[in-house]
């Protein structure tokens, strides 16, 4: 048997440039209605609209009840029919077979590229990864309920894998397009992917990463309803004793990426920088959907020790926080126990899923932005629905609070927010952002100035 090579240390990340963002998300169509949402601590949950199901056919009460959801509270975004398939150069007829996951993706993503200041011309042909986290096949099931109507673009319309391969086509980037489902934590271990990619192949050039979900049907509430997972109240609690379960949610989140010493030398404007990233898989628990707390650990553990990040510099921790009976204890040990517990002040921590419900597969994502913006506004936003600690929860013990309130966060250049993402089969992923470097954003050999003011639109006439 032939030795084994020995694999070559990998070098320490000079950090990942966010150069853009977007979002859709439930009473957030763009970035600064997000940020409004989260500062003034408003709830966007309301009930799946009425266009998407006939609700009171799938509809009883009682959990038990087969073939019925005890609850369709959700957070939307409201219409999933809309697009501009003219725009992006897709047919009508092709538009009709494609998943809105897959038309609401390619609108925030042009938004996030748009945001960078990269124009699409500049996009085709260049070496530049798509990453996406994706695992609702919502449409497909209605779609295929009717074999007799399939249509030629049935099948690209309605694969997971052309979620990412469609932005790809679209603005012709040749670097690898991927998409991925480990249910929950899809998108922050698509993130943690463009980050190793980037980190690996000098010849790659950047990475649009990101998340989409969307509630089409109703076949996934009964699942959930049947598992007891889906709160009954409609309201996610996480951290509090009354939590109950989780609500679902939809909308879509995308960031743009590049290496942050390439980011400088380019003078392009840095929104925030990932000092770090982690993933790792929960192994053997009692049931497939339960966290293994050792694991948690162990990956938080090793995603901070190779930031080299002290827990003084922690402002915040942005939590998977999904509001369930054992996910919020088991997840603020493994917070306290490798970060607050070995620093002075209490680590405030947070569940964007308060605010908006839980949008699964995009999840992570919608935490990412969060994470962001918090930094960008130098403010720690309140997490909803706290008003008992879950008796389960050490809070004193492990050094921790649930951040209730708005409050100014310090102006520390070198301040971290930790975010978590854990998907119910068990894969796990930890990121670590950090704040833009204090660098002029004017490219080398070019004078500074008044910027441009940039307008944009798919045509002249628009």
């Amino acid at each position: 048997m032939r030795a084994a090579r020995r694999a070559r240390p990998r070098q320490p990340s000079q950090g990942i440039a966010i150069l853009g963002a977007a979002c859709r998300l439930p009473g957030a169509p763009d970035l600064d209605a997000f940020w409004s949402l989260l500062a003034e601590g408003r709830d966007a949950v309301t009930t799946v609209p009425p266009d998407r199901f006939d609700q009171a056919r799938w509809f009883h009460p009682r959990a038990s009840e087969p073939g019925r959801s005890y609850t369709f509270a959700a957070g939307t975004i409201g219409d999933a029919t809309g697009f501009d398939a003219a725009a992006f150069g897709v047919s009508m007829r092709e538009a009709a077979e494609m998943d809105p996951q897959q038309r609401v993706l390619l609108e925030v993503a042009a938004e996030a590229l748009e945001d960078a200041g990269i124009p699409a011309e500049r996009l085709g042909g260049r070496n530049v990864a798509v990453f996406v986290g994706g695992s609702s096949t919502d449409f497909a099931e209605l779609r295929l309920g009717d074999p007799s109507a399939a249509d030629r673009f049935l099948m690209t319309g309605n694969a997971l894998s052309i979620l990412a391969n469609r932005i790809g086509n679209v603005f012709d980037l040749r670097g690898p397009a991927q998409t991925i489902d480990t249910a929950c934590s899809s998108s922050l271990v698509a993130l943690h992917l463009a980050i190793r990619a980037l980190e690996d192949d000098p010849e790659l050039e950047a990475a649009v990463v990101g998340g989409v979900n969307m509630l089409l049907s109703p076949y996934s509430f009964i699942g959930f309803s049947r598992a007891g997972m889906l709160s009954p109240t409609g309201r996610c609690r996480a951290f509090d004793a009354a939590a109950d379960g989780y609500v679902r949610a939809e909308g879509a989140g995308v960031v743009v990426l590049k290496r942050l010493p390439d980011a400088i030398a380019a003078g392009d404007a840095v929104r925030a920088v990932l000092l770090g990233s982690g993933v790792n898989a929960a192994g053997r628990t009692i049931g497939l959907s339960l966290p293994n707390r050792a694991a948690q650990a162990a990956l938080m553990d090793r995603v901070v020790a190779r930031a080299g990040i002290a827990p003084d510099r922690f402002l915040a921790f942005e939590a998977h926080g999904t509001g369930t009976r054992v996910g919020d204890p088991a997840e603020t040990w493994v917070i306290g126990t490798t970060i607050a517990q070995r620093r002075a002040a209490p680590l405030p921590i947070g569940s964007v899923k308060t605010n908006i419900g839980h949008l699964e597969s995009a999840s992570g994502m919608a935490g990412l932005l969060k994470a962001m913006l918090m930094l960008e506004k130098g403010a720690l936003v309140p997490s909803l629905h706290f008003a008992e600690p879950n008796p389960e929860i050490d809070f004193a013990g492990l050094n921790l609070t649930v951040a209730t309130r708005h409050a100014a966060l310090p102006a520390a250049p070198d301040a971290v927010v930790g975010v978590n993402s854990f998907g119910f089969g068990g894969t796990n992923a930890t990121v670590l952002l950090g704040r833009a470097p204090a660098v002029a954003a004017t490219p080398a050999g070019k004078p500074g100035g008044a910027p441009p003011l940039v307008l944009s639109a798919r045509s002249e006439a628009a």
